[in-house]
């Protein structure tokens, strides 16, 4: 089967987005099917004025109808809801080809996280429009693939009528494991690891403030870093690590701290269980969605509780054993590769 997957985030591009269809991909293929991503750099473009690590594709029409035409996909999915997933929505609803749309970020908590000043108090009307806006994007979508059933639950109370279709994330297993710290060595302990974009929308002060014993480390890079530096000088700032040395960090630290309330499922959650450590994270239904047993870690409205419930369940280096296999009986990049495969659209 020819699956085309249309995307405003790809790369070069560092995001949930871009490592979920990076890592279901090689999944696809090795099932014998055949996949075309389209992404901004496939159309003219230019980056985002408002987040400089983003790019957006111009006037995308004439690439999108090219693209369908000489690759001739069996089945399109459409990923965001940006400019070329508009265009691409418009398309295939005027030749009447059916595609799948997958709600990947909560726009309105973004947009609402970064609103300063007086216009705080527009946020619930801004919220509301935002809303509306994706659910015009997603009624025409043969289905709408969901990580959790929290969130299928969530996007129902705003409206949305699906259908829902479960696509759950995983973690690369060649780097994330248990095994022996290699990093840290002269740190305080515990070690209470953040990894994902530094910006706002991310919640780390929530993180950073809190009382904890240890030590606090930040991976990843963003627009908020220099003015966290300043701030938290007390804290760790590695910048961005990829790969089999992102792996070590995980496996070297004790906790994973988690205060998003942006994401709609957080892969490095995952990717934190399996590598053997517990989560602490805020109330959300990111945390819902994969803390399913107080193996995995906690949640609360006060972050700080749910940070003091984690270091309290660290445990021996069985009991990660332990939260690594019951993590990776839950959560692959295969089964997510299957969920997607799934669903034919062309029985809607």
């Amino acid at each position: 089967m020819k699956i085309l997957i249309i995307s405003d985030a790809w790369e070069p591009q560092l995001n949930g987005v871009v490592r979920t269809y990076q890592n279901i991909i090689p999944e696809l293929e090795a099932l014998g099917h055949t996949i075309k991503i389209l992404g901004p750099r496939d159309c003219p473009h230019r980056t985002s004025p408002i987040n400089h690590d983003v790019e957006l594709a111009l006037f995308p029409k004439k690439t999108i109808e090219e693209t369908l035409d000489s690759f001739e996909p069996d089945r399109v999915h459409i990923a965001v809801e940006g400019p070329i997933g508009w265009a691409a929505r418009k398309i295939c609803m005027s030749r009447k080809i059916k595609f799948t749309t997958c709600f990947h970020s909560n726009f309105p908590n973004f947009l609402t996280a970064h609103l300063k000043g007086i216009f705080k108090k527009l946020a619930p009307w801004i919220s509301k429009k935002c809303y509306a806006f994706l659910r015009k994007f997603h009624e025409s979508s043969s289905g709408i693939f969901v990580a959790s059933k929290a969130l299928e639950e969530e996007l129902v109370s705003h409206g949305f009528k699906g259908p829902f279709l479960p696509m759950t994330r995983g973690a690369k297993a060649e780097y994330f494991h248990t095994g022996s710290a290699t990093k840290f060595e002269g740190l305080p302990r515990p070690i209470i690891l953040s990894v994902g974009r530094v910006s706002q929308e991310k919640n780390l002060d929530v993180f950073l403030s809190a009382k904890c014993e240890g030590t606090k480390v930040v991976i990843g890079e963003g627009p908020y870093l220099e003015e966290l530096k300043k701030k938290y000088p007390d804290v760790v700032f590695l910048g961005r690590r990829e790969k089999e040395e992102l792996g070590e960090y995980f496996r070297s630290a004790d906790v994973f701290a988690f205060p998003s309330e942006f994401d709609t499922f957080g892969i490095v959650q995952v990717e934190a269980l399996i590598s053997g450590i517990p989560v602490a994270a805020l109330d959300s239904y990111a945390a819902k969605s994969v803390l399913t047993t107080p193996l995995f870690g906690n949640y609360d409205n006060d972050f700080e509780i749910a940070l003091q419930k984690a270091i309290a369940s660290i445990g021996d280096q069985s009991t990660r054993e332990q939260r690594s296999q019951k993590a990776r009986e839950q959560y692959s990049w295969g089964k997510a590769a299957k969920q997607f495969l799934a669903f034919d659209p062309s029985l809607v």
